[in-house]
């Protein structure tokens, strides 16, 4: 939490120096840092933060160098942001593309794995601040569909979303001598509050999860999970610019305190306690 609320502050007291700094040397001189500052015995993922973070780097720097640094036209963040939670014309559409970089905790997989999910996000809007929204997170074997409605409001340069949505988690694993499956039903509901700076825009938005019900198979072998149970919470932090023309891309940190993770099901689909583990995640407004 000493964490999250570090780079809240830092993201709200700098808005002009973060609308002009790239990503790569923002991450570099301050979220690294407060990483590695912060790290506990228990968050191994912070002890190295350059092994963590290294393919979004990578692609944060790629992406920066295509980014126009000094345009003198209109352009207003509000009107191409995904993330800000803000009420939209009704019958409009948007959609974004996302790659969710997921650290899960090493007691889950026996060793530190560095996975990428691949996210499709799209929102439509229905009219007095209410909108539907809908996902696919995908990593072949390890899927998550989510859907529900959202109402937003706006207070000047704040926005503020309240939102529900059903989560549907699909694991299959038939390779490798496994046979194996996952099925199980969420329910998420969820705040956001964003504030538009012009240029960029500020997100924090906090989730909680409670798994409905959850059915695993190994090799013909059912073990349902007939009980409901808090599976747990989340809190994300978002950034958005401009990356060319009309285009936004967003760099975010999400904090999980969860019993699982879809994406570490093979190993360990549901622990008798909570661990918290970091999600980073790198979007681009379609």
């Amino acid at each position: 939490m000493q964490l999250f609320m570090q780079i809240t502050l830092i993201f709200h007291e700098q808005p002009k120096g973060i609308g002009q700094l790239p990503f790569v040397l923002y991450l570099k001189q301050v979220i690294i840092p407060i990483m590695s500052k912060n790290a506990s015995p228990h968050c191994a993922w912070a002890k190295q933060p350059y092994k963590t973070i290294l393919f979004f780097v990578t692609v944060c720097f790629l992406l920066s160098g295509y980014r126009v640094s000094a345009q003198s036209d209109n352009f207003s963040i509000a009107s191409k942001s995904f993330l800000l939670p803000q009420p939209q014309a009704k019958g409009k559409f948007t959609q974004a593309l996302s790659i969710y970089y997921v650290v899960p905790p090493r007691i889950w997989t026996l060793d530190m794995v560095n996975a990428p999910m691949f996210n499709y996000s799209a929102k439509y809007s229905l009219g007095k601040g209410f909108n539907v929204q809908g996902g696919l997170s995908s990593l072949i074997i390890s899927n998550r569909f989510n859907f529900g409605p959202f109402w937003n409001h706006q207070f000047g340069k704040d926005y503020l979303g309240i939102g529900y949505q059903l989560g549907f988690n699909l694991g299959m694993l038939n390779h490798f001598g496994f046979e194996s499956t996952l099925t199980g039903w969420e329910q998420q509901p969820s705040i956001t509050w964003g504030h538009d700076f012009g240029k960029t825009a500020l997100t924090v938005r906090g989730d909680f999860y409670y798994t409905s019900s959850m059915n695993v198979s190994h090799g013909g072998n059912k073990i349902p999970y007939n009980s409901g149970f808090i599976n747990g919470g989340s809190i994300t932090t978002s950034f958005e610019q401009r990356l060319y023309k009309q285009k936004t891309m967003s760099l975010g940190l999400k904090l999980n305190y969860l019993r699982y993770h879809i994406l570490a099901w093979p190993a360990l689909p549901v622990n008798s306690y909570r661990y918290v583990f970091p999600e980073f995640q790198l979007g681009l407004n379609l």
